[in-house]
């Protein structure tokens, strides 16, 4: 039963659902990544998860797909609080050529990540901006070589009949346990990397199709040709329209 089933039956009986929070994942959450199981990713195209898992952490593999492409969720959702843990690699490179990857919430819109720790670069490119959007409100970045977490509370554009933006969505972001965006809005992608439109697959186009019709998508891990890690993901749906989506119907 999703949170928003939960919640609804609990404002009926006049109750609160309780949620138990003594181990590193909430009881309600469903879980994405758990340092073993890769059920819930798929690559590119659709096809079995095809990155690596060193040491309970996801590792990007750099060259299996072409560059800005990555991991989707099977988990589609329209609004979530989402959690992943990711650590950077070392590397002598500064600027934009630094470790780089991202969350790409419903393929649209890009959490950053990169290393910005002591690394100068534009404000809405750095880590904890959303990607050429809104920059954070304060650098928390930690050293790559570090782990480090973001949690974010995600709510969706509506859309009308035709795919088109009638209400912006909204970021919550916190980097580290520091909020970085306060309820920061976006209607429509910025980056013409976005990869529900480029270099796409049949698999990716039949996810924009859904999403515009449906408001409902998964998340991206973006492949930027750096061996990021992850690890300790999950995702808290906020209403009663997250599902698993195992692909268009001719491909199931």
């Amino acid at each position: 039963m999703i949170l928003a089933t939960l919640i609804a039956t609990a404002i009926a009986l006049g109750e609160v659902p309780h949620v138990d929070t003594r181990r590193n994942v909430p009881s309600d959450a469903i879980v994405i990544f758990d340092g073993e199981n890769t059920d819930m990713l798929v690559a590119q195209d659709g096809g079995p998860f095809n990155w690596e898992v060193v040491d309970g952490a996801i590792v990007v593999k750099p060259g299996v797909q072409e560059r800005q492409q990555g991991l989707w969720t099977k988990l589609h959702f329209r609004d979530a609080q989402i959690h992943v843990e990711f650590m950077l690699p070392k590397s002598e490179k500064r600027g934009n050529a630094a470790a780089n990857s991202g969350i790409y919430i419903h393929g649209l819109f890009e959490v950053q990540i990169i290393d910005s720790f002591e690394n100068d670069m534009a404000a809405k490119e750095m880590v904890g901006s959303i990607y050429n959007i809104s920059p954070p409100l304060v650098n928390a970045a930690r050293p790559p070589g570090e782990w480090q977490t973001y949690d974010i509370i995600y709510r969706a554009p509506r859309r009308d009949e035709n795919g088109e933006p009638t209400e912006p969505g909204m970021m919550t972001v916190m980097l580290n346990g520091v909020v970085v965006q306060n309820g920061a809005t976006f209607t429509k992608r910025q980056s013409k990397y976005t990869p529900l439109y480029f270099r796409t697959t049949p698999y990716t186009e039949a996810i924009r199709e859904k999403l515009l019709t449906t408001e409902t998508g998964p998340f991206q891990l973006q492949d930027h040709d750096h061996p990021v890690s992850f690890r300790s993901i999950w995702v808290r749906p906020m209403d009663d329209k997250a599902h698993i989506w195992n692909g268009p119907p001719e491909s199931e």
